[in-house]
């Protein structure tokens, strides 16, 4: 049990960290990106051609990976090795054809699919991104498979080599194309082909890590391995209803994006006035995206955790995990949550010089909570074999955002303010759905106290202390030092409120990177 607590928490540790580091180089690529060469209206075509590969993407290689590697780590409980290697061999095989698939789909289709969005100028940019679906379907197969194996590190590593890949290529071919044509749907397609790049260069890193560390590899000698088509079941199986229920959100968001431009159209606005305000929304869901990326790397680890412990009817574990997770969560995405929707003006005036439509991001800041726990709560219900109800609660929270979208984007007081509302809705609905239903499976009892009641103390707490801070502070002290004053004094009263009242245990510290170095200091200075 220490043993499998200790691969859990490093397991989350690393995956963490290259997330963290995934997005600072994220944000080193995508603000001087948006900033300074693309600018909002480029941004737009860029955004908008990237919701046509988001759905290609999710329904190529969402449900695989998480399928690998809950068959993985449950062949490997049970001293398996050998049918885990086959498990790997048939799924990459499989992601082979499906990524070949996706590509030539999007090849084939760039030109409709720019037409049905409203964005025809983004035809160039869904060309050039098309083989990017091949590298990271294939790509996938070796991260589940690693990941069934308790070992992040392949991932981990892989993600930052993309990343730094897409940061020096990306900035690269978007400038030159800019400089040379000074035409915004070459200068996306330029940035586009860095992407495109990147991926292959994650995939030659994989496929090296893999074929140095086989051998390291020790097989098993069972004789009675599942056939090819048997695995294949069951990974198609298992994938299927995590694809769609993933795939229903990027599907809905696609619709979203349609039904925007659309609207936006109909009310008045011509195709650059669209893709400019679209381009701020973009700006807005970047930010957005930030916290749930690296507080859900704990779902990621997690899959295989509580699959091993439910495949050894380790009960008290997989409901102990459960419980930690979801609460960590809630404490760790609120303050962002209520950081980014107290202080959206001064942050989108910080990273884009640029303050406009900022109420965007102060409605999409109160979502950041919602969308985090979600992606946790999906993880967990796919880890308790109950993967198809994600899917019915996504597309219940779809439906929600789409008629929410209908209603008030198409209203000319409000248009594209209309879209983070529903996406707060969508959200909040799916959150609901989803609490309830791990209670009824698990059995798990949650505390009103410990879910609701601390974490949003601690939200107005954070909340009020950075409005306060930067609405005194900015006056004397400027926009820039004034942002970051009410950051720190945020995070201070945030880590001070969680020692007041007791929102993590001691057992719940330790599950924290270098918990327990934290815990001795807290400890020895009596604060818990």
């Amino acid at each position: 049990m220490k043993k499998e607590k200790n691969n859990f928490l490093m397991g989350a540790l690393i995956i963490a960290i290259s997330h963290i580091l995934v997005k600072i180089i994220g944000a080193l690529y995508k603000i001087p990106l948006d900033r300074f060469i693309l600018q909002t209206t480029g941004m737009g075509i860029y955004s908008s051609s990237y919701t046509i590969y988001n759905w290609l993407f999710v329904v190529s290689t969402a449900g695989l990976p998480v399928a690998i590697s809950k068959l993985v780590s449950e062949a490997r409980a049970l001293g398996r090795e050998k049918e885990a290697y086959e498990i790997f061999r048939v799924s990459r095989i499989l992601l082979i054809c499906v990524g070949l698939t996706a590509f030539l789909i999007m090849l084939g289709f760039a030109v409709p699919f720019s037409k049905m969005i409203s964005a025809e100028s983004s035809y160039l940019t869904m060309m050039v991104m098309a083989p990017s679906l091949f590298f990271v379907a294939v790509s996938s197969s070796y991260r589940g498979y690693f990941q069934g194996r308790e070992n992040m590190n392949p991932t981990a590593y892989s993600e930052v080599v993309e990343a730094v890949s897409k940061l020096l290529f990306g900035l690269l071919f978007a400038y030159l194309a800019m400089k040379l044509t000074g035409e915004y749907y070459i200068g996306s397609a330029g940035a586009i082909s860095g992407v495109t790049l990147s991926t292959f260069f994650s995939f030659v890193f994989l496929d090296i890590y893999y074929k140095k560390h086989k051998k390291d590899i020790v097989m098993t000698s069972e004789t009675n391995i599942a056939a090819t088509g048997k695995i294949l079941s069951k990974l198609v199986k298992l994938a299927i209803p995590v694809t769609l229920g993933v795939s229903i959100f990027t599907l809905t968001s696609l619709i979203d994006t349609a039904m925007i431009m659309n609207q936006l159209s109909g009310i008045g606005f011509d195709e650059d006035t669209r893709l400019s305000m679209y381009g701020y929304l973009n700006r807005a869901i970047t930010l957005f995206n930030l916290p749930p990326t690296v507080i859900a790397s704990i779902a990621i680890s997690i899959v295989p955790a509580i699959s091993s412990a439910i495949a050894l009817k380790d009960t008290e574990t997989a409901h102990k995990n459960l419980i930690s997770a979801l609460k960590i969560t809630v404490l760790f995405a609120m303050p962002c949550a209520m950081g980014l929707s107290s202080l959206a003006s001064p942050v989108l005036s910080f990273i884009y010089n640029d303050g406009n439509y900022y109420h965007l991001l102060t409605v999409m800041g109160i979502a950041t909570l919602f969308v985090t726990v979600v992606q946790v709560s999906n993880a967990l219900l796919q880890a308790y074999n109950k993967p198809w109800i994600p899917v019915f609660n996504m597309m219940i929270g779809g439906a929600i955002k789409i008629i929410v979208n209908l209603i008030l984007v198409s209203n000319p007081a409000i248009n594209i303010y209309g879209a983070p509302i529903g996406t707060t809705l969508c959200y909040m609905t799916v959150v609901l759905l989803n609490v309830i239903a791990l209670k009824r499976i698990s059995g798990v009892k949650f505390s009103l106290t410990a879910f609701i009641i601390k974490p949003l103390i601690i939200g107005v707490i954070t909340f009020v202390t950075s409005s306060v801070t930067y609405r005194f502070s900015e006056p004397v002290l400027g926009g820039t030092v004034g942002l970051f004053a009410a950051i720190a004094v945020a995070v201070i009263f945030y880590a001070v409120s969680l020692l007041l009242i007791k929102a993590l245990s001691k057992d719940e510290i330790l599950l924290l990177p270098k918990g327990r170095f934290i815990l001795s200091k807290l400890e020895r200075f009596k604060l818990i």
